[in-house]
């Protein structure tokens, strides 16, 4: 009944906006005439940064375009938006330099201090982005941005999920509020935010028994028998960063073009961090491997970290033949772990005393170095740099990388980059104190090599991407959830493919991902994923409304994959049941309308045409066939 709701509401809003369509001077185009508003990050506009100032990195144009926009979210989850996402796709990145406490599988669904969006608007803006479903499921993202004066241009957004699942305590609750701002002169540059995450979600432990979802006494998604009833986890992340940069040594030569010799930046940043899990159902004991302390589970760890950076660089007005940057970071960390003890207290048990089994302080100085150039008006472009910790809790780790492009003519270019890290393991492997898991080991560090060519051919939609990746003392978790290393040094091979393909009005964007790993090595990928969008699109109403109509397609090849952990949040190793070898298929149609745009989609089609091993993690299956309505209005005031 709710889903006939949806779809008349759906036709009534179309047949509502037709009188407002008769002015034929109202031609929709997939950006807004004239671009308004632009959006960038901190890292596009840094003075080293030569990629974004020779166009390989441009700031983002705010338009209204249907391209992914029935896609808001990853699918590779453990079945439900909001749950962590599951690493199916190889990412041989370097993790952050110091202390690092491990993978964070729910904050990839936020911005963080990299991807933070800063405006620059000519007009006031905003934009509201709305997707439910007819269960409990809400996705909603709000954006406000607005210039004060011709320097400061500061936004403020807000970002939620809210969605009850399809099966038993698999509801999520995510929320983000961002403040940032930005501000320019001639001798000065400041980039800030503020960020408040609040990441509430259920922990189920997946079903009992992957088959139960093929039978037919458990149609209703509610009976499917579930691990843990009564689990939860809670991440509270808190943080302010401020990035000046003081531009010197001005010329009063040429005062049309005036460039510093150098600059002056210094990084200040502050963040919190709280994870909470905690399971009161004294019944789920056959899950856990143990239980050291209490019958019922409170385990929380907290840490605090102030960063600190002093740097000085070559400006654009320097004569010397290499572009520098060279500065020293101290890094300061607050660590505390503690255990909840539960005892019965007037017939009921309460939590009633915190064993507090870690209070350390981390700290690190962090020494960073950065050359560059751009050779033959920008057409070879040389960027390397390194960082070294000289002192401190993770003394003598250092990362160094180096990129080389050549742009090969206006819409082609090439990119060849390698990187290198000798880094201690996360600090998750080395060191856990819980109520049903703990451990102390004493790992090596691990060494990652990758060399990475890209090309890309604007005129023909074409990506290419190879990849090599070299590792030497792996840390995993093994089929028990306890870490291990793997010593031995391997090689893993990833190949990318994206291409757009146009007949007609017929279109159909592809990525094609191919990924090799031995069998012998703990590390576990599927050798093919895929994902493909094909559809047809034209106008309507003298071309008053654009329109969509086609599928998503989503496969991987069969492999063992991983297993979930809800006491630690880490996925870890399973040899019972290959996963993969399904296709999913996401009917939708979408349009717009001037800057309001609108979707439906009919999520994972094939459910009950294929088999039921629709999963991306053991006993995590992904919901059954979906219809999810979505609309989007942005607004210049």
């Amino acid at each position: 009944m709710k889903a006939r709701l949806y779809l008349i509401f759906s036709v009534l809003l179309l047949l509502g906006a037709r009188p407002a369509l008769a002015d034929k001077s109202d031609t929709v185009r997939s950006k807004v005439k004239a671009p308004v508003t632009y959006y960038y990050t901190e890292s596009m506009f840094a003075p080293y940064n030569i990629w974004a100032q020779n166009g390989w990195q441009n700031m983002h144009i705010t338009d209204t375009s249907l391209n992914n926009f029935e896609i808001y979210t990853s699918h590779y989850t453990l079945g439900n938006t909001g749950l962590p996402y599951v690493p199916v796709v190889f990412n041989p990145g370097l993790q952050p330099m110091g202390f690092f406490y491990g993978q964070n599988y729910v904050s990839n669904y936020f911005y963080a201090d990299s991807s933070v969006r800063y405006f620059n608007t000519r007009a006031p803006y905003t934009q509201f982005y709305y997707v439910t479903d007819p269960q409990i499921h809400q996705f909603f993202q709000f954006t406000h941005a607005q210039n004060i004066g011709k320097n400061l241009d500061i936004s403020i957004g807000f970002k939620r999920i809210r969605s009850e699942g399809v099966y038993l305590n698999q509801s999520t609750n995510l929320n983000q509020v961002t403040i940032d701002a930005s501000y320019h002169t001639k001798h000065y540059l400041v980039f800030a935010d503020i960020m408040y995450d609040v990441y509430k979600f259920q922990q189920n432990g997946g079903i009992l028994s992957d088959s139960d979802i093929g039978e037919s006494v458990y149609n209703d998604r509610q009976t499917v028998p579930v691990n843990l009833s009564y689990a939860s986890t809670e991440i509270f992340e808190q943080s302010v960063r401020l990035q000046q940069y003081y531009f010197l040594g001005f010329k009063n030569t040429d005062s049309l073009k005036q460039k510093p010799l150098f600059y002056i930046s210094h990084s200040f940043k502050i963040a919190g961090h709280s994870n909470v899990f905690s399971d009161n159902d004294t019944l789920d004991n056959t899950f856990y491997r143990a239980f050291y302390h209490s019958p019922i589970t409170y385990d929380s760890l907290r840490y605090t970290e102030i960063n600190n950076d002093l740097s000085i660089g070559s400006g654009k007005g320097s004569t010397s033949f290499l572009g520098w940057e060279a500065g020293v970071r101290d890094q300061w960390i607050y660590f505390r772990n503690y255990v909840g003890a539960y005892g019965n207290v007037d017939g009921t048990e309460q939590l009633t005393y915190m064993y507090n089994f870690k209070d350390t302080i981390y700290n690190n100085l962090i020494g960073h170095a950065r050359i560059y150039h751009s050779f033959d008006s920008g057409r070879i472009l040389f960027d390397a740099s390194g960082q070294y910790i000289f002192a401190g809790s993770q003394q003598d780790n250092e990362q160094g990388v180096i990129q080389i492009g050549v742009k090969l003519d206006s819409t082609r270019f090439l990119k060849l980059s390698g990187s290198y890290s000798y880094q201690n393991i996360p600090f998750i492997y080395d060191l856990y104190e819980g109520n049903n898991f703990n451990w102390m080991n004493n790992f090596s560090n691990t060494t990652t090599s990758a060399a990475t060519l890209t090309y890309y051919d604007k005129k023909w939609k074409l990506g290419i991407t190879l990849q090599a990746t070299q590792m030497k003392n792996m840390v995993y978790f093994d089929t028990g959830a306890m870490p291990q290393q793997y010593r031995p040094s391997f090689m893993v091979y990833c190949a990318g493919i994206t291409k757009d393909f146009k007949v007609y009005k017929f279109h159909w964007a592809t990525s094609e991902k191919l990924q090799y790993v031995a069998d012998s090595v703990p590390l576990r990928l599927p050798q093919l994923v895929t994902e493909n969008s094909v559809y047809f699109e034209s106008y309507l109403f003298h071309h008053a409304l654009f329109f969509r109509i086609g599928a998503d397609f989503y496969y991987n090849t069969a492999y063992y994959g991983y297993a979930y952990m809800p006491v630690t949040d880490q996925y870890y190793l399973e040899n019972s049941t290959k996963l993969g070898n399904y296709l999913y298929v996401d009917p939708f149609i979408s349009f717009r309308i001037k800057t309001f745009r609108m979707f439906l989609k009919y999520e994972n089609a094939t459910e009950g045409i294929e088999p039921y091993n629709y999963f991306y993690a053991l006993h995590y299956p992904m919901p059954d066939h979906t219809l999810r309505f979505g609309i989007a209005w942005d607004f210049w005031n």
